[in-house]
């Protein structure tokens, strides 16, 4: 069975769960409730957990642990108690922001946690213009010349690591050239690999870059050239979406 498969394995159960326990939540002082995770995301299996963020007034107590992972009908739930005022003067990284760019808003009475969220996790375009100069600069960086570097010091394994480094900044080129806010690591290669516009054969040559049959430099070159195939197709859409060649790309990071 596929991920396709198990991700709704129980998640009808689970929203259930998370309700349930998200209801008794609905007191003075809690501004709203949001669902995180998997069952934001329309999926849940034996590896889920219910994440939940209650937003409250800062003067409010609500007589329960800031944070704790607690067993509920048979379920794991992992809460967090914020302060609303806080969290709406605070800067969001951008983890933070993928993973409210997700949520489920169970408990907003006066609309103020949708009005958070859409002005916290909005992708500003420099931003997105940096996600591209960023991810095609070091890529080409990590992919020709610092692995280059290692086999000059006669170190393949730090060579091979710079092929790793690389394929990290490449999909973060991705996320910015599809108007994407990045994911965590754990969600880093299954999404990027249904982003809407990916180079030809992606999927493939994916594969040939994490592949490593052996700590060799013809192997590392194998890697290598894989990569450089997928940001030879990047470049062009990069230079137009940033309004400038690549060369001046290099100047600014």
């Amino acid at each position: 069975m596929g991920f396709e498969e198990l991700k709704a394995e129980k998640l009808a159960e689970a929203i259930s769960v998370a309700e349930e326990f998200a209801s008794k939540l609905k007191r003075k002082g809690v501004v709203g409730i949001v669902f995180l995770g998997g069952i934001a995301r329309g999926y849940f299996d034996k590896f889920s957990d219910i994440d939940i963020i209650i937003f409250k007034e800062k003067k409010a107590e609500l007589g329960m642990r800031r944070e704790d992972e607690i067993e509920f009908k048979g379920f794991k739930i992992d809460y967090e108690i914020t302060n609303y005022e806080d969290k709406l003067k605070s800067e969001w990284d951008i983890v933070e922001r993928w993973a409210f760019s997700k949520a489920k808003v169970f408990y907003d009475p006066q609309g103020k946690i949708k009005a958070l969220i859409d002005m916290k996790v909005r992708l500003k375009e420099e931003e997105r213009r940096w996600m591209i100069i960023e991810g095609m600069t070091q890529s080409e960086w990590y992919c020709n010349y610092c692995s280059e570097s290692w086999i000059y010091r006669n170190d393949v394994l730090s060579a091979h690591r710079s092929i790793n480094l690389a394929l990290e900044y490449l999909m973060k080129a991705l996320f910015g050239l599809n108007n994407q806010l990045l994911p965590s690591e754990k969600w880093l290669m299954y999404l990027v690999q249904r982003l809407k516009w990916l180079p030809r054969g992606f999927n493939e040559k994916l594969k040939e870059i994490l592949l490593i049959r052996e700590f060799s430099i013809k192997e590392l070159q194998r890697r290598r050239n894989a990569l450089n195939y997928l940001w030879k197709q990047m470049l062009p859409r990069a230079e137009k979406e940033v309004g400038m060649r690549f060369d001046e790309f290099k100047r600014l990071v």
